[in-house]
């Protein structure tokens, strides 16, 4: 068999095998920008998934001029196959720091709420984006969790999504579309040496020689992944002992912490951040450490480290990041506190200066005043009805959220 029919083989095995546990007449989302990985995984899945119903979307930031184009050229694609459209354009995407995080979380919010009620939703990410990946967060210095692969299949906002195309390099996948005359299209800025994946991507040529090529970065990425799986579990049974949930705020014994490997504190304390935070990613490992350290209160994350006496470092919300959410019962508030109450004249926001000067026990359990000025709060028609963690009010109005770990 000709090397490109093997990669074409083998990539339809692959899928296959990735969605044994979809029903084959499943609807399948699939955003395909036009660039070769994705366009090489709408046929693969059209090829290995004949009885699924595919719907495509491409996402249109709105930051460069070709953009609609291509996206157009996308939709010309699904029509000659027979296979939906939809182009999601962001309206709101705005030039200036960080743009490509923030690209990427406007993505995936405009696909999560494009892919409700799939069974699953793809992304054509490849083994040459497992590479690059790895290599920028080796160069920023991450630890476990950043040099850790990316997983090809996981549960968020509702969805089940899926990367399919994991164990294949950009030239498989080329290889692959060039087998059935596909063309695709090219994205002037994989050229602009302005982004650090640009910049990998160029010397990976160099890498090649020494033997780190594309699939060795991977395969040692995914070793990271496994040395995560050990991490969260030896987690399970050391959090135990450190850690104290306090109606939302987590209180670590830093005696505790100071006997254990730094890996093991860099994980509790950048999962907690990130749960109380509500934010998808964790923190930078620089300011991570410097956090950990820190003899005085520290934000990070849209929290707050504060150290109490006893040796303890508590976790709590950053107050200006709350102090504008309000919700009507029954709701989820800050992501981590749900009132049942179906009283829709109750409302939860954050308790703040004023709030806690209504509760004259609010000393009485020692917590610090910054934390208990974001922590939330029952209210009704202005009148303050429950504050649990400044002892006012009865506590049950409120309920916390389990954490992703108990």
């Amino acid at each position: 068999m000709h090397m490109t029919e093997q990669i074409r083989s083998k990539i339809t095995a692959d899928l296959i095998e990735c969605f044994e546990d979809v029903a084959t007449d499943a609807t399948i989302g699939v955003a395909v920008s036009g660039g070769s990985d994705s366009v090489a995984m709408l046929l693969a899945l059209r090829e290995a998934l004949p009885k699924a119903t595919l719907r495509v979307a491409t996402v249109d930031h709105g930051l460069r001029p070709e953009a609609g184009e291509e996206a157009r050229w996308v939709g010309a694609l699904c029509s000659g196959l027979g296979i939906e459209h939809d182009i999601l354009p962001i309206t709101n995407l705005l030039l200036g720091s960080n743009l490509q995080a923030r690209a990427r979380a406007a993505r995936y919010d405009a696909l999560s709420e494009w892919g409700l009620g799939f069974e699953v939703v793809c992304l054509g990410h490849s083994q040459t984006d497992v590479a690059e990946t790895f290599l920028i967060r080796l160069a920023r210095g991450s630890g476990v969790d950043g040099l850790a692969k990316m997983q090809a299949r996981w549960h968020n906002r509702g969805l089940n999504w899926a990367r399919p195309l994991l164990n294949f390099s950009r030239y498989d996948l080329r290889c692959y579309l060039r087998i059935q005359g596909q063309s695709w299209c090219e994205d002037p800025s994989n050229d602009d040496r302005s982004y650090t994946r640009v910049q990998m991507r160029q010397i990976q040529p160099q890498l090649d020689e020494l033997g780190l090529n594309t699939a060795r970065l991977a395969k040692t990425a995914a070793r990271m992944s496994s040395v995560q799986k050990a991490l969260a579990f030896s987690l399970k049974t050391i959090r135990q002992a450190v850690i104290q949930i306090d109606f939302g705020d987590i209180v670590f014994d830093r005696s505790a912490l100071a006997q254990l490997p730094s890996e093991y504190v860099e994980q509790m304390v950048a999962e907690s951040l990130s749960w109380i935070g509500g934010q998808a990613y964790k923190p930078r490992n620089l300011a991570l450490l410097r956090a950990i350290s820190a003899k005085t209160t520290f934000s990070l994350h849209g929290c707050v480290l504060i150290p109490q006496p006893g040796n303890l470092l508590r976790i709590s919300r950053e107050y200006v990041a709350v102090a504008k959410v309000k919700s009507l019962c029954p709701a989820l508030w800050d992501g981590r506190y749900f009132a049942p109450n179906h009283n829709k004249t109750y409302e939860i926001r954050a308790l703040g200066a004023y709030g806690l000067s209504l509760c004259p026990d609010w000393r009485f359990d020692k917590i610090p005043r910054i934390a208990l000025e974001s922590s939330p709060s029952v209210w009704q028609n202005g009148q303050l009805i429950s504050a649990p963690q400044a002892g006012f009010g009865q506590k049950d109005v409120l309920q916390v959220v389990p954490t992703p770990w108990e």
